[in-house]
């Protein structure tokens, strides 16, 4: 008994870590729209969740399948052997008990589906919570978040709870259908046995077997909850594995890029939405320019870069690296040309040199002094006891914004990429901060192909063009200098932002 748990449990802790290293795995190659869809406490159930439940109770139930099943069809072909009649009117209520075990199935799935949700929506309250403590504070919104943790924890307990009663009735109702059974077949034996067509020791043998069968039927209908409960969690893991994955059709390897980018009438609408978020856009960008794009919130600059990374896909018209359409082209050497600093810095819970050397792993400690120093981090670095080692705290909790953004921007200058994508990244910093991080970008931009994304036109007057967007359209274009003498969109988003 001690090897056979042993040997389970280890099996199936081997066949868990397989199944959360798929779900990673798969998570990290899901398109953009799959992240839309996932919110971050139903992934995180599932891997917390749902995969310790899939397999938690394996062991135990395979042991009770396996043994009591034998155990009950061995007991069954007993009582076929010694009265084929009996056992007949004996089984007859074996349909029964299936309905009533679907029915108790059916009813515990619906119910631990409502419940997994839930759970997904406990983790995402914490997570919000916690990410959320200085405005809850400052808010005193003590109550609120009380209210609202406590409306999903008292429904999970709920669930719980249903389950537990909706399991309950298998097993005394298995009960009473056998004793159902066994006082049917004492009727019918006691028939036969006046009729003389049975002996007394026939009938006991035949008994004896009868009331064995009901000790492994009722482990069989205890441990049903538990299968089901398998079978929801399951599910829910296989539905996520079999989401499709980004998809990379290109054959086409980039290599030695110049950095020209051309646009030709590109739009893009996203998923399940009534408009183009980008229409018709068209642009040359030539090697080294820097292509600032302006407009109101919602009028469509970062959907335009995030579709030259392919984050997303034009749903018309192409887009050209060097002559070379995007879409014939590997995902790995197209993003290898990319580097990216935008105003929502991602940090990992790790040390400076980490976070830095992210996407380069293995590179030189010349090649980091030299990233440090262009991106103004030298004597912030040198001002901590353990340096580059100094470690920066979930997301970065122990840094400033400036200091995140400067850590965003040596990581891309050790990448060393020809195009490079700033997706505001000095809206969220003082003037003290934007001044050193600004100097930064200056040396990042240099001789790169760079699209700049911003509302704080200060930020954009030295780009080669400013392109003018609305609603997904190009307005104008132009210098800063023509765009203002020309009074148009862009003066007036000028004016706007002087006043």
């Amino acid at each position: 008994m001690l090897m056979s748990n042993y040997c389970l449990g280890k099996i199936s802790q081997s066949v868990m870590m397989t199944l959360r290293r798929e779900l990673f795995s798969k998570i990290l190659h899901w398109p953009s729209a799959a992240y839309q869809n996932y919110p971050t406490g139903l992934i995180a159930s599932k891997f917390i969740n749902e995969a310790n439940f899939a397999l938690s109770s394996a062991a135990k139930s395979a042991i009770i399948l396996v043994r009591d099943s034998v155990q009950t069809v061995a007991l069954c072909v007993i009582l076929v052997w010694h009265n084929w009649l009996l056992a007949i009117v004996a089984l007859c209520l074996a349909p029964v008990v299936v309905k009533l075990l679907r029915w108790i199935s059916q009813k515990i799935k619906s119910v631990m589906f409502s419940s997994q949700q839930n759970v997904a929506t406990l983790i995402m309250r914490v997570k919000e919570t916690y990410e959320a403590e200085r405005l809850i504070k400052i808010s005193g919104s003590y109550d609120a978040e009380k209210k609202r943790f406590r409306d999903v924890n008292e429904q999970i307990a709920d669930l719980a709870i249903r389950i537990n009663k909706i399991s309950s009735i298998g097993t005394p109702a298995t009960q009473l259908i056998g004793m159902t059974g066994v006082a049917i077949v004492l009727a019918v034996a006691l028939w036969q046995t006046q009729q003389g067509m049975i002996t007394l020791g026939e009938f006991v043998t035949f008994l004896a077997a009868m009331l064995l069968v009901l000790q492994p039927l009722k482990r069989l209908a205890g441990v049903n909850t538990a299968i089901v409960g398998m079978s929801v969690a399951a599910e829910s893991i296989f539905q996520t594995l079999d989401e499709p994955l980004e998809s990379d059709t290109g054959i086409v390897e980039l290599q030695n890029v110049r950095g020209a980018v051309s646009f030709e009438h590109v739009s893009l609408r996203y998923p399940n939405a009534d408009r183009d978020a980008v229409s018709d856009f068209t642009l040359d960008v030539k090697p080294g320019e820097s292509i600032a794009l302006v407009g109101l919130s919602g009028s469509g600059k970062t959907s335009v870069v995030n579709m030259l990374p392919r984050f997303w896909n034009p749903t018309s018209g192409r887009i050209l690296i060097d002559g070379t359409d995007t879409k014939d082209v590997t995902l790995s050497s197209l993003r290898s040309q990319i580097a990216i600093v935008s105003q929502d810095v991602v940090l990992f819970d790790g040390t400076i040199r980490e976070n830095i050397a992210y996407a380069v792993p293995d590179v030189s400690e010349e090649a980091l002094a030299e990233a440090v120093e262009a991106a103004s981090l030298k004597d912030f670095i040198a001002s901590l006891p353990q340096g580059l080692d100094t470690p920066v705290g979930e997301a970065g909790s122990r840094l400033s914004g400036g200091q995140k953004q400067r850590i965003s921007i040596a990581r891309a200058l050790l990448r060393n990429t020809p195009i490079l994508i700033l997706d505001e990244a000095t809206s969220a910093l003082d003037s003290e901060s934007e001044a050193a991080v600004k100097a930064a970008l200056d040396r990042l931009m240099a001789g790169r192909t760079t699209f700049i994304v911003a509302h704080r036109l200060s930020t954009i007057r030295n780009a080669s063009r400013i392109v003018v967007m609305s609603e997904g359209v190009i307005q104008e274009i132009g210098t800063h200098e023509t765009l203002l003498e020309k009074g148009g969109a862009y003066a007036s988003l000028s004016k706007l932002q002087s006043l």
